[in-house]
């Protein structure tokens, strides 16, 4: 028909950006309202529109009406005429225009909804939704009183309908009917100037004729809040952080490990003794410690001090092989298995905590550390026996303590302080005199964690607390004393006593409520609340170890969420005052106001991207500490003021990245934002083919803990800052309604945009992790190891197990092999290696299981399901039909500096610029659905 001419000509088939270049030319004397039909189907095909329609501004194409003797339409060039008999006539042919080859377009998307004036405009285009979806419907009822009927207010309705059309992938036709429709937007005449939710999906638009058309005009055009608008941006501003009091504050003292050595030596007998020592200290401070020994004990003949942490490696290097006294060729060291009946210990316990003595052998004595080899053996009676060019040369077992783990069963076996005295060869005592850890971990674990327990208020029929909100808020342990603390020039390497507190204090604690929630409540309280160790070193061994414990209550306040139900407008038409209801109470205040919560790094991210016009600031909300958390939309530069992501997702694929979610994991952020930067000033053009979203820093509130924790230890892992501020791992709550705006960040732009391909970068410790009161190894609440990095950088991918599972493991296949291949030949894949073989060495080779590796030459890329993540959140769980591809990315970058972060944003960067590569060679392909070619999803990779 003649109709169709009309959004044929304004809107290419072929084109990714969809704009009506139209300048109707309306008479002031006409007032059809067919014509607010024809603006709703308008801005349906578009994907992206200004408010120019109603005057010139050099388009494209021109629309006139003219009067005459029968209605119909006709085309000179780029000018369409419509003759119209009566100004009823001329209304119902533009609703026929609208509404042809409209027919069943409705699909089964489930249909937004307005329950507060802030949904008119959401932060994804308009309604709220529950869930994402590749298709939107709108069913709209505009419904004019008949004395506002004028020519200048059908203009601001037209503009609402445009704008309202262009959010939808379907729609339902005429809006001006009698018929019901989903959501109904009625203008009345009234005194007062106001928008009014007068029931769900049901919007009351009121003013005198005068003012009505300026007070829609405000409505149509405004923006919501995150998108730098107006809309809502009172809503925001009631997201508050309470002040958490505190609910239990201890200080605890005691002896050193150094004193009560000295007292429990005063004690022995007076006789002549050889002795060896074990204490936590430095060379250093136990050669002193050696020196204040002999002069105070002069019955001890000869005094051998050792390192009480990782004894068996500093055993080996300052006295075994020291011993040998010439050149050797190779060292083999028999461990005895780990693994005990009750013991959280694996097979390599002993083996690990000698790590990386084979590359510390090599730097030292310069032999190669492919010959310095271990075995384990479950018959001999040492720890450690060592043989040089196959000759035994020492023995050893250290002073080994038997420590409660915390889920009450287990047991860990950590080595400890204390002592050993001989008669010639004859040993008559052995003392243990625990560490400062041990003693200070055993009083925080059985003392002020149950007196804890005690005072907080656990309701038992609540399955929301401990997973949705937290038990505490935080735990605060300041913790001093004297211990290792030294970097070894092995890679990243460090050995730190303090350090494997702070992970034991950490992890221990989390597990401890996991335990108390499955006594409970029968099942593990995930989220208890934020523990961070603050530990400090003390240079003098002899010095009191000292702790101060504040433990911060969690407010438990409802969540209650502003609903705006009146806005008001003033005489100009513009926002003024605002009516919204929380819980109970009406607040009433002023609509134009700025937003008062900050964002980091505010200053330096604008400046950073302002002049690019690829690239768009939104803000995804508010986290729980009050801090805007941004995320950048980087496409073909949008040039209109307001646009669907959904269309364009539909028009091209779509990535989104996720940085900076465990902010402790250094590299992800700064390695996307230079990512996005080569993108739009050296490669704009991939943004022809696709579009890409950027969260750059996901948990603002985690990083403010790193800033802080890393000021007096810069280079430990601070796993504390992994999570928010309550420590919510909050990919636990995303899709679920809480007070932690950081897990609604990737949901609204699942909402909004829809995305193929989702990637979330993370990392891994840089270094060795840990933890002697959980069996020295990583805690036992992972079930593989990170013990040792794995690789310099490795990737997981996930798919779902329904009918879209075989298209899904293809891409991931797919995937994975361009990322193999664009490490070849890389830094990273020589890293890798590396890192591959120390892992093979010390872990996989014991414990496969444990310590699991899927290899693909360049690069480990893990996709087994029994590997991957499988919580509710994980978006291609969540959305199987439409999410193609849901990768993780770690890098070994916990936490690192200078070239080594280099180094990790480059391999970050070259990671995600296979994802790129493979989503860009990868064609849109259509299909015809109801007369309407919408993308084919999920999609596959080429």
């Amino acid at each position: 028909m003649m109709n169709s001419i009309i959004f044929s000509s304004l809107f290419q088939k072929n084109e990714t950006k969809k704009k009506p270049s139209l300048f109707i030319d309306l008479p002031k004397d006409l007032v059809p309202l067919g014509l607010i039909d024809f603006c709703l189907r308008l801005g349906f095909e578009s994907n992206e529109t200004d408010f120019d329609l109603f005057q010139p501004a050099n388009q494209s194409y021109t629309m006139k009406f003219l009067q005459y003797t029968r209605t119909f339409i006709s085309q000179d060039d780029s000018t369409f005429i419509i003759y119209y008999e009566s100004e009823s006539a001329l209304s119902t042919l533009l609703s026929a225009i609208a509404s042809e080859g409209m027919v069943d377009t409705k699909t089964d998307s489930p249909l937004t909804y307005y329950e507060n004036l802030s949904h008119l405009w959401s932060a994804y285009g308009t309604g709220e939704k529950d869930e994402a979806h590749p298709q939107q419907h709108i069913s709209v009822k505009m419904d004019i009183q008949e004395d506002l009927k004028t020519n200048a207010l059908l203009k601001e309705v037209c503009y609402l309908a445009l704008r309202l059309g262009l959010y939808a992938t379907s729609i339902s036709l005429p809006a001006i009917t009698t018929e019901e429709r989903h959501v109904t937007i009625s203008f009345k005449n009234e005194n007062e100037s106001y928008m009014k939710l007068t029931a769900k999906n049901a919007i009351q638009i009121s003013g005198t004729k005068d003012i009505l058309p300026a007070v829609v005009h405000s409505i149509a055009t405004a923006k919501h809040v995150s998108e730098g608008g107006l809309l809502g941006v009172w809503e925001f501003n009631e997201k508050q952080v309470n002040e958490a009091a505190i609910l239990l504050e201890e200080q605890w003292s005691d002896k050193s490990e150094a004193s009560y050595m000295i007292k429990a030596l005063e004690e022995e007998i007076d006789k002549a003794f050889e002795a060896e020592i074990y204490m936590t200290a430095n060379k250093k401070n136990r050669d002193q410690f050696k020196l204040d020994l002999y002069e105070k004990f002069s019955n001890l003949t000869t005094i051998k001090v050792r390192s009480a942490f990782k004894t068996g490696l500093y055993w080996i290097l300052e006295e075994v092989l020291p011993s040998v006294g010439r050149r050797f060729q190779k060292v083999k060291i028999v461990c005895k298995d780990g693994v005990s009946v009750d013991g959280l210990e694996q097979h390599n316990r002993w083996i690990m905590e000698l790590y990386p003595v084979d590359e510390m052998i090599e730097m030292q004595y310069g032999i190669p550390k492919e010959h310095v080899q271990f075995e384990l053996s479950s018959a001999q009676q040492h720890v450690y026996r060592v043989f040089v060019d196959d000759q035994l040369i020492a023995e050893l077992n250290p002073l080994i303590s038997e420590v409660d783990y915390v889920d009450g069963q287990k047991k860990a076996y950590p080595t400890t302080a204390g002592y050993r005295l001989f008669n010639k060869t004859e040993q008559v005592q052995e003392n243990i005199i625990f560490s400062d850890r041990e003693r200070f971990y055993k009083y925080y674990v059985k003392e002020l964690l149950p007196r804890m327990v005690k005072k907080l208020k656990i309701d038992t029929n609540n399955i929301n607390q401990g997973q949705l909100f937290p038990l505490f808020d935080r735990i605060e342990i300041d913790f001093t004393s004297s211990g290792i603390e030294e970097e070894i020039g092995v890679q990243q390497e460090a050995n730190s006593s303090f350090e494997a507190l702070y992970e034991d204090l950490y992890f221990n604690t989390l597990d401890y409520f996991h335990e108390l929630g499955r006594q409970l409540v029968n099942q593990p309280y995930k989220a208890p609340g934020g523990v961070i160790p603050y530990i400090h070193i003390e240079q003098d061994l002899y010095k009191p170890i000292k702790s101060d414990i504040k433990v911060y209550q969690w407010n438990d306040k409802p969540m209650t969420e502003p609903v705006t139900k009146r806005i008001l407008f003033n005489q100009e038409g513009q926002f003024e005052t605002v009516e919204m209801s929380i819980g109970n109470e009406l607040k009433v205040t002023e609509a134009r106001t700025f937003l008062k919560h900050n964002m980091k790094n505010l200053v330096s991210l604008v400046e950073r991207f302002k002049q690019y016009s690829e690239v768009k600031l939104n803000y995804g909300d508010i986290s729980y500490k009050g801090t805007v958390i941004p995320f950048f939309e980087v496409t073909e530069p949008i040039t209109s003021e307001y646009y669907s992501g959904l269309k364009k997702s539909d028009e091209k694929h779509t990535i989104v990245f996720e940085a900076g979610h465990h902010p402790n994991e250094v590299s992800s952020t700064p390695a996307i934002l230079e990512l996005m930067e080569d993108i739009v000033c050296h490669y704009p053009e991939i943004l022809k083919k696709i579009n890409i979203i950027i969260i750059p820093l996901s948990n603002p509130d985690g990083y403010e803990i790193m800033e802080s924790l890393t000021k007096e230890h810069p280079k430990w892992k601070h796993h504390a800052a992994r999570f928010n501020a309550v420590g919510l791992e909050f990919a636990h709550v995303k899709f679920k309604k809480s007070v932690f705006g950081e897990a609604n960040v990737l949901p609204l732009i699942l909402k909004k945009w829809a995305p193929d391909v989702i990637i979330d970068d993370h990392g891994i410790p840089a270094r060795e992790w840990v933890q002697p009161f959980a069996g020295y190894a990583c805690p036992p609440i992972f079930p593989v190891s990170y013990t040792i990095p794995s690789a310099k950088i490795y990737g997981i991918g996930r798919y779902a197990n329904n009918e879209t599972k075989e298209v899904q493991a293809r891409n991931l296949e797919l995937v994975a092999e361009r990322v193999n291949k664009i490490f070849e030949g890389s830094t990273f894949a020589q890293e890798n290696a590396y890192w591959r073989n120390r892992y093979y060495k010390y872990g996989t080779k014991w414990d496969p299981e444990k310590y699991p590796i899927e290899e693909m030459g360049n690069i480990n890329f893990y996709r087994s399901m029994e590997v991957t993540p499988a919580y509710s959140s994980v978006s291609i769980l969540r959305y199987p039909q439409w999410v193609a591809l849901d990768i993780i990315s770690e890098v070994a970058d916990e936490i690192v500096y200078d070239e080594e972060l280099i180094s990790c944003v480059k391999a970050h960067k070259l990671f995600n610029q296979a994802i790129i590569e493979a989503t860009l060679s990868t064609p849109v392909d259509k299909n015809n659905q109801s007369g309407r070619y919408i993308k084919k999803r999920p999609i596959e990779i080429r």
